[in-house]
């Protein structure tokens, strides 16, 4: 990301009545005076960087970005307390991870109205800055490692400038493709230099992508329509250990990992398993907006609109989404998703 100018004493961030941001919350005059002359040793990544989008955009409600995986450590005093509260913990584990769909104790409920199921996750490779200055390098060693990818894993890549503007907005309104200009990533400095390095990766029937350098250097996504999670699931776990065989085997990198944090990303909602599974349901209607919203927060769960963080629920039709990523099992939280799921539906015919 690009900072202050090399020599520019960092100033405390100016905020407004109108700044809601956890980073706001946690960010004091003391605090910035511990942390102000330091910088990473990958990206240079200043405190002044990790908060810029939380200052530029008052609506922004998480506020803070890392550049390289060396910030979690060197402004753990931010970011830990930010953690603690937005994943619900008052205590950072070991990371335990569980990729083995067989551990799946139900599944969503053949009579629930589920239109289609998604599970991703959020990778970034060890030794890159998140949003350095090896984009192009980055898209390379994926691009060899996504190639070598073998049966219903088999794709290939699309540079993200190689689509005409029709093209992006179907595969966009299709749940395959990034949005582009996203003003908190650009405020935060991911989205310079945009189209340059970015790109998907998909298989022959869309149920197997790979973003590129879009927030975190990979995003891989399982999906289907119908309800069927364990098959979604099964085939991320699989494309989540073929990538990271194939990343050592051809480049001698891996997935970053660390132990308390799991996968670190850029925006530290996604770290421990970086993995959000979610399903777009209709028929919630029995609830009003705020209630279906409180309901899900007490089940562990996000509700947006089905095209993304801002948007609106169109034709009555919801993205839910399990809301912790940290200190729990990839299985644990997509279970959270089903039981939930179950529980909502449920309650919704009673009404």
């Amino acid at each position: 990301m690009e900072g202050d100018e090399p020599g520019t004493a960092l100033k405390f961030p100016t905020w407004s009545s109108g700044h809601h941001c956890l980073g706001r919350n946690v960010l004091t005059r003391d605090l910035w005076d511990k942390l102000k002359d330091k910088k990473t040793s990958l990206t240079g990544f200043t405190i002044s960087d990790v908060v810029r989008s939380g200052v530029e955009l008052p609506s922004s409600s998480v506020g803070v970005y890392a550049g390289d995986e060396e910030c979690y450590l060197l402004y753990r005093p931010l970011f830990e307390p930010f953690i603690k509260e937005y994943h619900g913990i008052d205590k950072i584990p070991a990371h335990v991870s569980n990729l083995d769909p067989r551990c799946l104790t139900s599944v969503i409920q053949n009579e629930a109205p589920i239109l289609s199921t998604r599970c991703r996750v959020a990778r970034n490779l060890t030794g890159y800055g998140i949003s350095g200055e090896k984009r192009l390098e980055v898209e390379s060693v994926l691009v060899t490692a996504l190639e070598a990818l073998e049966g219903d894993l088999s794709g290939h890549y699309y540079p993200y400038d190689l689509f005409t503007s029709s093209e992006k907005e179907e595969l966009v309104m299709g749940g395959y493709l990034f949005r582009e200009n996203d003003k908190y990533q650009a405020a935060a400095g991911i989205s310079r230099d945009w189209p340059e390095g970015r790109g998907i990766f998909y298989n022959k029937d869309k149920t197997f992508l790979v973003w590129i350098n879009e927030e975190d250097h990979l995003r891989i996504i399982s999906m289907q329509k119908g309800a069927d999670v364990k098959v979604v699931f099964d085939r991320l776990c699989r494309g989540i250990n073929a990538i990271n065989k194939a990343l050592f085997r051809h480049a001698q990198t891996e997935f970053a990992f660390h132990k308390h944090y799991g996968y670190p990303s850029s925006c530290p909602t996604n770290l421990g398993t970086g993995m959000r599974a979610s399903v777009h349901v209709s028929d919630l209607r029995s609830f009003k907006d705020v209630q279906l919203k409180n309901t899900c927060r007490q089940l562990g769960l996000d509700v947006r609109g089905r095209h993304g963080e801002t948007s609106e629920a169109e034709g009555g039709v919801y993205d839910v989404s399990n809301r912790q990523r940290l200190g729990r099992t990839e299985v644990d939280l997509l279970q959270t998703v089903i039981d939930g799921i179950n529980s909502l539906y449920n309650t919704s015919t009673k009404n």
